[in-house]
């Protein structure tokens, strides 16, 4: 069922940006599925990861919604997750 879908691992201070067409809670993970200009992109955390409490913060909500989501070195936010405006033509 994984066609050409691709995992990715951020670096400090990449963002990965496209339309959220999957938003996964697992027993142990996080699993956030982008389309990026036609092929998919797979982001994990682990569940308990502060990557991961921040993304379950926001849902099943990032759905259908074009987001960014930025890796940084702030040991407080991890990473940045950008819901980008309705209105955005950079689709």
């Amino acid at each position: 069922m994984k066609t050409n879908v691709k995992e990715i691992r951020l670096q400090v201070w990449e963002e990965v940006i496209g339309k959220c067409v999957k938003f996964e809670t697992r027993k142990d993970q996080v699993v956030v599925i982008f389309r990026i200009c036609g092929p998919k992109v797979r982001i994990a955390y682990p569940r308990n990861s502060d990557e991961g409490i921040i993304l379950r913060r926001f849902g099943r909500k990032l759905v259908g919604q074009k987001i960014g989501i930025l890796r940084t070195d702030i040991p407080a936010k991890p990473i940045i997750v950008r819901i980008m405006p309705k209105g955005d033509s950079t689709n």
